[in-house]
């Protein structure tokens, strides 16, 4: 592995951009594995913050339907983000020179066609990489193949060391361990509620109807779906190592059921509340449901149960309105993992209320929520989470 160092002076701040060379991308085998390109990483000295930290992600990757593709990027101190996750439709070829930022002037990559020439702001959240950890050590990029047939090569990879990394990351004066600058919904208890939330811009720009001699998904109906927090308080699951086989209870995540399932593990809700007088946020806990490993292709990570149900109605005009509806389908409940794949903007209009308006978001940015893992899930509050 080489690597290639290029320093340019701007204000007395050293921006760095860091080059590595990739490989062969495999083609799906019936088993999620994902191929792994590691970039080396040294003697910058860079403590990365708010201030100066990793500001953007680009790739030169060659694939003939890009739709198969999950790309993560793995930090040296093992923090893992999404940079995109199966984009770029049916017929999608290709990331010829693809960069990722936060405040992308070509929008989201999930909105994006390919091929996606030009900056995107990515599936998972860059300010969770610049959370004071230092630059150098190993960063890894991971690209997984999650279809058969088609096969691809990562050509290189570019990683740029900047001031003022995340631009759009806005956080209000609320903390966890500072209550003073948090708001409550409710004076009298001071519990502080989510508030969860369908995007329905997200939705509309991606629902596809397949006609019924479709050659891949006949008489289908796919779409996305991005739930957001508008609440005072975060959305927070967290297990205690409480697993199940049914009502058996068994040692942990990895002892299969008689059935060949996994285990569930109990679930619990923590609720967060700002007491007079406290300096910290205090909190209490409510059992809420379960989540279990997902071993399928394009998981192989902890989903939360009974997350959403799905219903299809048919609506009939009367006098030239939407009068009637008729429930003509409906799905089973749907298990998701919950992490922030994003954050509300001021400016995009993503985030919008019943009411067409961008909500207040009093306390923007309470919570952190990076990964899919069994102990603790969850959406900030502007945070949302997005299904393809």
């Amino acid at each position: 592995m080489y690597l290639t160092f290029l320093c340019v002076h701007t204000a007395d701040i050293f921006a760095q951009l860091i080059y590595a060379p990739g490989g062969p991308v495999r083609d799906f085998e019936g088993t999620e594995v994902a191929d792994t390109f590691p970039v080396r990483v040294e003697n910058t000295g860079i403590k990365m913050d708010s201030a100066f930290g990793l500001a953007k992600v680009c790739l030169n990757l060659s694939h003939d339907r890009i739709s198969d593709l999950k790309v993560e990027l793995l930090a040296p101190d093992g923090t893992r983000i999404w940079l995109t996750n199966r984009n770029g439709g049916l017929d999608g070829r290709n990331y010829p020179g693809t960069c990722f930022r936060s405040n992308g002037f070509s929008g989201y990559i999930r909105d994006g066609a390919a091929p996606f020439m030009g900056e995107y702001i990515p599936d998972g959240r860059l300010d969770f990489i610049n959370n004071g950890q230092p630059a150098d050590g190993t960063w890894n990029v991971l690209v997984s193949d999650l279809r058969s047939v088609e096969s691809g090569t990562l050509h290189s990879i570019y990683l740029y060391f900047e001031a003022d990394p995340n631009p759009e990351s806005r956080h209000s004066p609320c903390r966890f361990d500072n209550s003073a600058g948090c708001e409550t919904g409710d004076h009298r208890t001071g519990d502080m509620l989510p508030d969860l939330v369908l995007l329905t811009s997200i939705t509309t720009r991606n629902l596809h109807y397949y006609p019924e001699n479709h050659p891949e998904f006949p008489s289908q109906i796919r779409f996305a779906a991005s739930i957001a927090n508008f609440g005072y308080g975060p959305i927070e699951t967290f297990g205690k190592n409480e697993w199940y086989c049914n009502t058996q209870r068994v040692s942990g995540p990895d002892e299969k059921c008689g059935d060949g399932s996994y285990p569930r593990q109990q679930l619990y809700q923590r609720i967060y509340r700002k007491v007079n007088g406290a300096d910290t946020l205090s909190y209490f806990d409510r059992p809420a449901g379960t989540n279990y490993f997902d071993d399928k292709p394009g998981h192989y990570h902890y989903h939360v149960d009974d997350w959403v149900s799905i219903e299809l109605y048919r609506q009939k005009k009367i006098l030239g309105l939407f009068r009637k509806r008729t429930l003509i389908a409906k799905g089973s409940k749907v298990s998701y993992c919950l992490f922030d794949s994003g954050i509300c903007q001021p400016h995009d209009n993503l985030c919008l209320d019943i009411h067409g308006k961008i909500p207040a978001l009093v306390n923007y940015g309470l919570g952190n929520y990076v990964a899919c893992d069994a102990r603790k899930q969850g959406i900030s509050v502007g945070g949302y989470d997005t299904y393809g």
